[in-house]
């Protein structure tokens, strides 16, 4: 088992010293009780609410991901069907080998595009592996 780390800060006489990323156990909560009466219903509640508030932020980012993510797709099509069609129109009008630049240019700024953040996703999935 791996060491645990303790708070940076030091406790009060009296208090436990607890790590950060574990609530006090039952013992230490009666002790909490013994210097301050009411201190665990406290700890209890302060826990709570910490954890409904992190729930809120998660779910605030999943759905900014999605909205980013459908944003993105969204404007990446708009780009493109612009950028294709106006070399289509162009290559209709007359502008052979600009209308063919511009179509393949706006062509390949999108794959490379797509590409480029297929494999930032990617490297960021093996950056931060499961915990547990």
């Amino acid at each position: 088992m791996a060491p645990q780390r303790k708070n940076s800060k030091s406790s009060p006489p009296g208090f436990p010293e607890i790590p950060d990323d574990q609530f006090p156990s039952p013992d230490q909560l009666k002790q909490y009780e013994a210097v301050m009466p009411g201190l665990a219903k406290r700890l209890i509640n302060q826990a709570e609410k910490q954890t409904s508030h992190r729930i809120k932020m998660e779910s605030k980012l999943v759905s900014s991901g999605i909205r980013k993510s459908m944003l993105g797709l969204i404007f990446g099509f708009l780009i493109g069907s612009i950028g294709i069609g106006g070399g289509l129109y162009l290559t209709a009008i007359g502008f052979n080998v600009t209308g063919i630049v511009f179509s393949s240019a706006t062509l390949v700024s999108l794959v490379s595009t797509f590409i480029y953040g297929s494999q930032s996703r990617k490297n960021g999935i093996k950056k931060y592996p499961k915990q547990g």
